[in-house]
């Protein structure tokens, strides 16, 4: 039996060092990336009153609106400075943690959920994304907690409180992400290791069924983007036969991780059948294929779909990793448990190579230069300018740091902008027709390097028609050209 002291330590002192040292080691970066990629664009839409957030979403805005809600209460009180909207999904990101550590130390073992633990704190996507204002860390918050609660539920039925944790858990997972379907799958298939009669498995349902009726609203609005999807495709391209496989190295950080830990369990598994051919070792716990299906079954079905529909790419999967994490620390708790130094030196091991290769926000990922950019900007225009913005959404990340008070009257955002000179178009015709009305200005056009080339003909008209007095390229951000007006 453990005492007080121990008690004291294993459910008050490590989970909270283990938030602590996760928000703040993450905190002090907080500020070393621009705003950009898609965090504009939420921060623009959060500050919209609630019904306009969620006509944002039934206008085709990808995710369910719950995140863009938190966040527009959030900037109520705290701004939209880069360091007040990345607090929130830090927070996010800290928390998640908690559910991981005591799912491992309640239905595993002590050092499952450190295992489990450690290789989410030391993620580099789970680093990024819990630095980034977008849902992503919500959701991997939001799948922890469900897996909690699921297992709560399954270890005892009439568990109401688990009951509601996972009810709640769940209806705000599928109104962070859409995807959080998957996960409502998988418990499902999952229910069935527990499911001893009928009236078991119905009672798993209730659940699921709670969670349909909270999402009701949403059903229209799921099934109209799914056929828009279907019938205009995805920015995606379908995935490579390799990808499957990649993405698991992505979410220990690297290949030579995902096989050292393939040889430590690899080397676990010669040891219990050896021990089970003796009639020494034990039967495999049932949390083991739970975790397996809780992870495997939504990350398989979203690489095959996505031959048809490409969804699979790093953040749309990662909240696969909090199953990925908890089943590779019940694994080893499993194989090494024998032994009470064995299991942890395992674990320190598969920590410290992850670690080797952990990297917070190196230039190949994800890397902006935004205010490079319209600092460059500033300084090529004059009383003769206009800046031409393309494609249109690139608007946001510009303007949130050219002029944070244009950003922020998103009710007259557009009219601000052409007050200032600022066109953001989409497309050739668009361009021309705005220099045609603007024949003696300074052209400062900016287009997004993701564009591609048959999309470029933009540059290749103000190559020919103007003299082009300037010009930069900041890498995976903008193409920035200066033209006087006049040919060559």
């Amino acid at each position: 039996m453990k005492t007080g002291k121990d008690s004291r330590l294993l459910n008050i002192y490590i989970p909270l060092f283990l938030v602590l040292a996760g928000f703040f080691f993450k905190l002090f970066f907080i500020g070393q990336r621009d705003i950009c990629i898609d965090e504009p664009f939420t921060i623009f839409s959060a500050q919209k009153s609630l019904g306009e957030i969620i006509n944002i979403t039934r206008a085709g805005e990808p995710n369910p609106p719950l995140f863009m809600i938190l966040l527009h209460f959030w900037i109520k009180i705290f701004g939209i400075s880069p360091t007040a909207v990345r607090l929130l999904p830090l927070i996010f990101n800290a928390l998640t943690v908690l559910f991981i550590y005591f799912t491992g130390k309640r239905f595993i073992g002590f050092w499952a959920g450190m295992v489990a633990s450690g290789l989410f704190l030391l993620s580099n996507h789970h680093f990024f994304h819990g630095l980034e204002t977008r849902t992503y860390s919500l959701v991997s918050l939001e799948t922890a907690a469900s897996l909690y609660f699921f297992l709560r539920y399954a270890e005892n039925q009439k568990d109401r409180k688990a009951l509601a944790g996972l009810i709640l858990a769940n209806i705000m997972l599928v109104y962070s992400h859409h995807f959080g379907w998957f996960v409502i799958f998988s418990q499902i298939i999952a229910s069935l290791c527990y499911t001893r009669n009928l009236k078991m498995f119905l009672r798993f349902l209730i659940p699921a069924g709670a969670t349909i009726t909270g999402y009701a609203p949403m059903i229209p609005i799921i099934i109209r983007q799914f056929i828009s999807k279907k019938t205009r495709g995805t920015w995606l391209d379908p995935p490579e036969a390799f990808d499957y496989l990649n993405e698991l190295f992505f979410f220990l950080n690297h290949r030579v991780v995902f096989w050292v830990v393939t040889i430590v369990i690899g080397a676990g598994l010669i040891f219990t059948l050896i021990m089970i051919i003796l009639k020494r070792g034990k039967r495999v716990n049932i949390i083991l294929p739970v975790l397996l299906l809780y992870w495997i079954l939504p990350y398989s079905i979203m690489f095959f779909a996505s031959f048809n529909v490409p969804m699979f790419i790093s953040k749309y999967i990662l909240f696969n990793s909090i199953g990925f994490y908890l089943f590779l620390g019940a694994l080893i708790h499993f194989l090494y448990q024998k032994n009470k130094f064995v299991e942890p030196l395992v674990g320190l091991l598969v920590l410290i190579y992850m670690f080797h290769y952990t990297r917070f926000f190196p230039d190949y990922f994800a890397f902006r230069e935004v205010k490079k950019s319209v600092d460059f900007v500033k300084n090529a225009e004059n009383e003769n300018s206009i800046i031409i913005l393309y494609p249109y959404w690139s608007s946001f990340q510009f303007n949130y740091y050219y002029d944070q008070e244009i950003f922020k009257d998103h009710r007259n955002y557009d009219e601000r902008l052409k007050n200032e000179g600022i066109y953001r178009v989409w497309g050739l015709p668009n361009t021309k027709s705005i220099i045609a009305a603007h024949p003696d200005k300074r052209i400062i056009y900016l287009q997004d390097e993701s564009i591609k080339p048959r999309e470029a003909s933009i540059f290749g008209f103000l190559d020919s028609a103007m003299v082009k007095v300037d010009s930069v390229h900041f890498r995976e951000n903008f193409n920035i050209g200066v033209y006087e007006p006049g040919r060559k």
